[in-house]
């Protein structure tokens, strides 16, 4: 899940490219609504989708990295305050490492300290296709956008760095980030040398970062209390690239096999009923939301075959998939 302040800028964004956004956020299983407020969670595959639509709706290849030059790291919530009232950037870096997940559990991000050369590099869970484009460039001109912010607009990192293939036109690359940008990488990350992690930020504030460290704790605890949602999660991040499997869950939480199991088993549930509701609940909204035919919502949900499928989602539901669309004014 992501907060929907993930889209700060969106609709302003999509309708001064002259389009309409309200459709493609329903396209995209999003509630226009909700996008008057920030802290509500949406699915990360919404989002991602919305961006994509966004983008092929504009003809703009890059809208991601185009919004992403509109938008504060205050979407981020209580995190984005926390960061940017730290006593420098290595602190900075380090909260945001570690409270991601309170805005977004579906990506990973970390610090790569290599003699004088610092690399943050930008991982989305489980994606590794084109879909993921969009999200990624967005992440990376907002963490960009960030330190400039945060330390001197003056600020370039050495090289931008990405996964994906060079477009035919790389100019907003080099406006955006005003330093090399390489393509077709091992990873994607920003370069900058180590010796600026040391540096104080313009907004530092100690109370302030204490009083709101505790709170992000606080906030954090909670999430990883909840187990059974963290499981979710992950599965709903993952099930769009291939079937999801206990190890691969276990191995995103930090946990073995058998430890998550243990635990799911504590609180009262198993990978597989977590599994099976993930599917329930992402089938019900492609059925809804979308004119995928039957064979294709249940290979996206990693169903052997369709009958499958419609025999889990008729024990649910009462109805089989075809039946349920018909009665929610499907054709």
């Amino acid at each position: 899940m992501i907060r929907v302040g993930s889209l700060e800028g969106y609709r302003n964004l999509v309708f001064e490219l002259g389009h309409d956004p309200v459709p493609l956020l329903v396209n995209a299983g999003i509630d226009p609504q909700v996008l008057d407020h920030p802290d509500r969670l949406i699915a990360t595959t919404s989002y991602r989708m919305a961006l994509n639509l966004a983008a092929r709706a504009t003809g703009e290849a890059h809208f991601g990295l185009m919004l992403s030059q509109r938008q504060t790291f205050e979407k981020l919530g209580a995190v984005g305050y926390l960061v940017r009232h730290a006593p420098n950037l290595s602190v900075s870096v380090d909260r945001l490492i570690r409270f991601f997940k309170t805005h977004d559990a579906g990506s990973m991000t970390r610090l790569e300290i290599s003699d004088d050369t610092a690399l943050w590099t930008h991982r989305l869970s489980g994606v590794c296709d084109e879909s993921a484009i969009q999200q990624t460039e967005l992440a990376m001109g907002l963490a960009c956008r960030f330190v400039r912010s945060a330390l001197a607009e003056q600020w370039n990192p050495e090289r931008a760095l990405f996964e994906h293939a060079a477009p035919r036109d790389t100019e907003i690359f080099r406006r955006a980030f005003r330093c090399t940008v390489e393509f077709d990488q091992a990873i994607t990350a920003l370069e900058f040398p180590a010796s600026d992690l040391t540096l104080p930020l313009r907004s530092s504030d100690a109370g302030l970062f204490a009083i709101l460290e505790r709170y992000v704790e606080q906030i954090d605890a909670h999430i990883t209390e909840d187990l059974p949602a963290r499981v979710r999660a992950a599965i709903q991040q993952n099930i769009e690239a291939g079937p999801v499997r206990l190890e691969q869950i276990a191995s995103l939480l930090e946990l073995s096999r058998h430890g998550l199991q243990g635990q799911l088993r504590s609180a009262g549930t198993s990978f597989q009923a977590q599994l099976d509701d993930v599917r329930f609940e992402l089938g019900r909204r492609y059925l809804r939301e979308t004119r995928l035919a039957v064979a294709e919502i249940a290979a996206i949900l990693g169903y052997a075959e369709p009958a499958v499928f419609t025999r889990a989602f008729a024990r649910r539901a009462g109805v089989t998939p075809r039946r349920w669309r018909q009665a929610q004014g499907g054709g």
